[in-house]
């Protein structure tokens, strides 16, 4: 069998100069979005003086575009050209995010506009995100799945480990919300290395145009596949349980233990260098203990971290570098996630369907992230926010019995490209 035209040698990416554009673009914006990830929820925090339900009213705008419209995204995607998707995204996020800093300078800036931002750019990222995880493989081939993984989660988890602490030196000199102006920049670069790029897609397959039915055939080709199963339901209570965490985190690290913007930096960073170093090491996990196994110790080391952070001890420098060190070890576990789990659902995937698999799974798994966000808005209002931690961290713990009654115990490897069962 003649092996397809855009496959190629997992050691061949460092040459493969398409792939390079696109990979050193998305390392750009992904330095960005993590100024902004920590800008945006402190602008709301010091310059708008938000509380516990501000702020979990704020991450849920910005993660219910995931619900509200992944399923029709993920037919776009398998509609039209990914690559021109790719593009209007990026130009859309680095418009919406110049008007945050531009309010700001004419004393116009409210919670309202950061709403509505953040809706409006949430919403061209599940549009990107679906086309991303659809181009991926048409970009590198099969066999370099989880290689380019790899590569993209490890420079974004480089980003991960400059970008906070440059984000809370920017936040101090220039209040929080003018470092948003370079995110918009960098989706900008994101868009030069994307139009560069010379390699042709794959033709978009010709099919009856019937919404109703495409989405059905994404979701059944998901939910029938044991292997892709297993991995929606596990994530799902991940992301859902991660969302309530991070809706009320920085205001927990800010408000309960008053750390100074640079410190809260400084911890971001020090979970990033875990997120780093997880994705050099996921493809040598794998390879040793399974992709299955390694997906699971993801698994167990996330939920020792989101559960460990809320620890408090009677020095506050104790304190502090216990939370430092779960930033570490949950974002060691998150990149075994990140890396094996998205190689996994597109290797098991036909290219025709890729768009509406991905989109099935944003659906299910990250659409639970505006309900997460907004319990734990809620738990932090009732509980306090350091018992809200500690609930939902050990609430993790209801992903294991499913991992002993699923395939994943036993998956050693990647598995071939056979397609996942479909209805017609």
């Amino acid at each position: 069998m003649s092996r397809h035209p855009t496959l190629r040698d997992v050691t061949s990416l460092w040459r493969d100069g398409d792939f390079l554009k696109f990979w050193i673009g998305q390392t750009i914006s992904d330095f960005g979005d993590q100024i902004t990830l920590l800008a945006v929820p402190l602008t709301a925090v010091i310059t708008l003086h938000a509380g516990p339900v501000e702020m979990g009213l704020l991450a849920a705008v910005e993660t219910t575009p995931t619900a509200l419209f992944s399923l029709f995204a993920g037919v776009w995607v398998d509609r039209l050209p990914r690559r021109r998707i790719l593009i209007v995204a990026d130009l859309g996020r680095a418009v919406l995010l110049m008007t945050i800093p531009v309010a700001f300078v004419l004393g116009l800036l409210s919670m309202a506009q950061l709403y509505v931002v953040g809706f409006a750019v949430g919403t061209l990222s599940v549009f990107f995100i679906v086309a991303y995880q659809a181009y991926l493989p048409g970009l590198v081939g099969r066999a370099g799945l989880v290689d380019a993984n790899g590569k993209i989660n490890a420079s974004g988890s480089l980003a991960q480990l400059a970008g906070p602490g440059v984000a809370g030196v920017l936040v101090q000199l220039f209040t929080a919300p003018m470092p948003v102006l370079l995110d918009a920049l960098s989706f900008l670069a994101s868009v030069t290395g994307l139009a560069l790029i010379r390699r042709a897609e794959l033709p978009v397959v010709a099919r009856p145009r019937d919404m109703r039915a495409e989405i059905r055939e994404g979701l059944s080709a998901l939910l029938r596949h044991p292997i892709l199963r297993t991995l929606v339901a596990v994530s799902a209570i991940f992301v859902l349980l991660l969302s309530a965490q991070a809706a009320i985190f920085i205001l927990y690290l800010s408000r309960d233990l008053r750390l100074d913007p640079s410190v809260l930096g400084l911890i971001l960073a020090i979970g990033a260098a875990g997120a780093l170093l997880g994705a050099l090491l996921a493809s040598d996990i794998a390879r040793r203990l399974g992709i299955g196994p390694a997906f699971i110790l993801g698994a167990v080391l996330g939920t020792i971290g989101v559960t460990s952070r809320a620890v408090l001890f009677a020095s506050p420098e104790a304190t502090v570098a216990t939370i430092a060190a779960m930033q570490f070890v949950l974002f060691f576990g998150a990149s075994l996630f990140n890396v094996n789990g998205p190689s996994l659902r597109q290797a098991l995937t036909p290219s025709h369907l890729l768009g509406r698999v991905n989109a099935s799974y944003r659906f299910l798994v990250w659409g639970t992230g505006p309900f997460g966000a907004l319990l734990g808005g809620t738990l932090g209002a009732v509980l306090g926010l350091r018992a809200a931690l500690l609930v939902t961290g050990l609430a993790c713990l209801a992903v294991f019995p499913i991992f002993l009654l699923s395939p994943l115990p036993h998956i050693r490897e990647v598995p071939s490209p056979e397609p996942a069962p479909v209805t017609s």
